[in-house]
Order: C-alpha cells, then structure tokens, then sequence
C-alpha cells in the first residue's frame, strides 16, 4: 500500500527489556502474535482542532495504534484514518481515507473538488473490485466474505441520519450498500490474507423542483482492512466483527467544535479551514493521486495482470527469497520505525531506528539494550551488567 499517513514516534526509552520473543518474526513463525481477546480504549484526535480528542476506538489489548482525523477530498466532514497493529506488524486492523465521487451535470463550477473520476453509482462489490487495483506486487482475489449483519445495519443507520427530515426539495434519496473481499499478497516469503470491506453510501437529488444545477449525485465509500498470515484470518475477522471495531464514540467537545465550524460562513472562515485540511491532506495526497490515475487503465486487463504477477510470484518465491526477504523485511523495520541488531552471541532483536548505537547486556533469561547517537557513550560501569556493542543489521539477520 502507500506510505504510512502517519508521523513516527519522536523518542526512545534508554533502557529497553526484550526477551527472546523479539526476535524477527519471519524467522520464527511460531511465536507470531496470537489473536487478541480483550480491548482497551484508545483516542484519535483532530489536528485541524490543535490536536482536540475527537473519538475513541476499540483497539485490541497489547496492540498499537496510529490515526489522525482527516477530511478527505470531495466528503463533507472528517473521519478517522488509523491503523491498529500487533507487536510484530503481521495483524492489523485498518481503516483507509473516505473515497468521494460526485455528478452534478449542471455545475460550470463544482463545489466539491479532488472527486474520483466516476460519472456514475457503483455497488459496494463493484467499487472493491477497483480498489484491488490500488494493491502494488500481486494479488489473488479469492472472492466475496460475508459481511456481518450489525455491518449493513450501522451503514443503513448512517444513510437515515444523513437523509434527514426537512421533506423538502433539497431533502436527499440515501442509500447505502456493503461488501467485503478475500485477496492473497505476498509479504517477503509470508502469503498474507486480507479481508477488505467497504461501507458505500450515495445521495441523490433529482426533485424536478430543483434548479438543474442542483440536481445530481455524491457518493463516498470508507475501506477497512483485517489483514493476518496465512490461515489466522477469520480468527481475526471474527474477533474484530464481534468488537464492532469500526465503530467510535464521539468525543462531545469535538462534535459541538466541528457543529460550530461547519456553522460558519464566508470565503475568510472557508480559506483558513482549507488551510488546516492541507497539512493532512498531503500525508494521503500519494495515495489518492495514485488511485485517480489507476482508475483509468483498462480494468480486466489489469487484473489478469495482477493475476499473473502473483503467480508468478509464488512460482520463483525459493529462487528469490534472500533478495526479497531482505528488502522485505528492512521495508518492515522501517514501517514500524525500528532496526534489526545481532549481539556478540548472534542473536537478532528488534530495537527502535532511533539510536545509532545499540548495546546488549543478557542477564538471567532477559536481554537488555541501550540505546544512544553518542559515539563516546559505553553503557559499562553506568548500568549494571556486562554490556557489548551490538551489529547492525538488515531485518531478516543479513549482514550489510
């Protein structure tokens, strides 16, 4: 996918307590995370507010998350962008950037602009089938997964409530329509599976009381991601269904400032929002430019190809692995802002990129490290232990 819309961590423990658990996952599939079986709370804020709290998500417990608030081109108001993840990266939890496309054939000058280039309605199923184009390096489509009935049932609530019910001309005909895909990719010599759901909804204004400029349409459609090694998949699935995950609570002081914002009036007031939403929108701006220009090439014919590269894939995955694997797994430390080290005894652990300098200390069953830019610095005779300098190295124990 693209690159992360998210900014890094800033700092570093000085002392970090890794066990033998923390050793690369790809070399150790048997002591990937397990599936989660509880949630904590956790807060997405708004920066277009100063930082305000915005809603709270249902995260699973021992997991992170990363996520901002953002207002997507040709939408109306902002939702969450974030992604929730395992300790090892290899289960996550997304929920992708609102999509928006409108049609209003008698507008010289669109209200909505950064729209996907649709002139029409799509189904749910339809907008998945093109979204897989996004997907870079191979994919399998495996085909449709059910969606849970409480799914359908929120996006039917969201319609009702955005249909509203002043009964007038301008009153829009909302609906709403849900789906949910099985693909296959390929991460490094892991065979990683997805399920991708959307939740579509479109409003349509055709009242012939209406000046014509004023008659037309505007959809969005929100993705969210489960994605899991081989074969954990539905567990997956099926612990962030029955949390209902994509759910939120909205903070009231956040709702009551975005009312208050979308109150206002005038070109000033309106300018100085759309400065706000430029520092977010250009964290996704790749992704979206991205989109747009995929969706002109000929869709089948992408497919097939996506069809054979995957294979393709799989066939030369023995010949290939140490270069893959290698470049795979320096893209993963990368992703979760962390580097690969080997101690003196040849052991691998994941540290954070920050330091330039990372020593190892084991004492008992635990290893220690420390962690400094400071090329002086020696952690013997500071902290307990005996301390030696550790090797950097790429992700999957490769020596540079």
């Amino acid at each position: 996918m693209p690159v992360s819309s998210f900014s890094r961590a800033a700092t570093i423990a000085a002392l970090i307590t890794v066990t033998s658990a923390a050793t690369f996952a790809q070399k150790m599939p048997s002591k990937l995370s397990p599936i989660p079986t509880s949630t904590s709370v956790q807060t997405v804020d708004d920066p277009s507010f100063g930082g305000m709290p915005a809603i709270d998500l249902a995260v699973p417990t021992g997991w992170k998350m990363e996520g901002k608030m953002f207002q997507a081109p040709c939408t109306f108001i902002p939702s969450p962008v974030f992604r929730e993840y395992s300790p090892d990266g290899l289960l996550e939890f997304r929920a992708m950037p609102v999509f928006g496309w409108a049609d209003y054939p008698n507008q010289k000058n669109p209200t909505l602009t950064g729209c996907l280039p649709f002139k029409t309605k799509l189904t749910a199923a339809d907008f998945l089938q093109k979204y897989v184009e996004l997907i870079p390096g191979g994919v399998h489509v495996v085909g449709p997964m059910p969606v849970d009935s409480w799914f359908s049932e929120h996006a039917q609530q969201i319609a009702q409530g955005s249909a509203g019910t002043s009964g007038g001309p301008m009153q829009a005909q909302v609906t709403a329509d849900t789906a949910a895909l099985r693909i296959e990719t390929m991460n490094g010599t892991f065979l990683i599976e997805q399920r991708l759901r959307v939740q579509l909804q479109c409003a349509v204004r055709n009242s012939p009381q209406l000046q014509p400029y004023l008659r037309g349409f505007n959809c969005w459609a929100r993705v969210d991601v489960v994605r899991a090694p081989k074969g954990k998949l539905d567990a997956l699935v099926a612990f962030v269904d029955q949390h209902q995950m994509i759910k939120n609570m909205t903070r009231p002081e956040w709702q009551s400032a975005l009312m208050q914002r979308q109150q206002q009036q005038g070109e000033e007031q309106m300018a100085a929002l759309r400065r706000q939403a430029a520092a977010a929108s250009a964290m996704l701006k790749a992704q979206h430019d991205q989109f747009m220009e995929t969706m002109q090439r000929n869709h089948e014919a992408f497919m097939a190809q996506q069809e054979s590269s995957f294979r393709s894939s799989m066939n030369n995955a023995n010949n290939a692995m140490n270069a893959r694997s290698t470049a795979a797994s320096d893209w993963v430390d990368y992703s979760l802002d962390r580097q690969t080290v080997m101690t003196q005894d040849g052991q691998l652990a994941k540290v954070s990129s920050t330091p330039t300098h990372v020593w190892s200390s084991t004492q008992g069953n635990d290893t220690y490290y420390y962690g400094t830019s400071d090329t002086n610095a020696n952690p013997n005779g500071v902290l307990p232990g005996n301390w030696s300098e550790d090797q950097k190295v790429h992700g999957n124990g490769q020596p540079y």
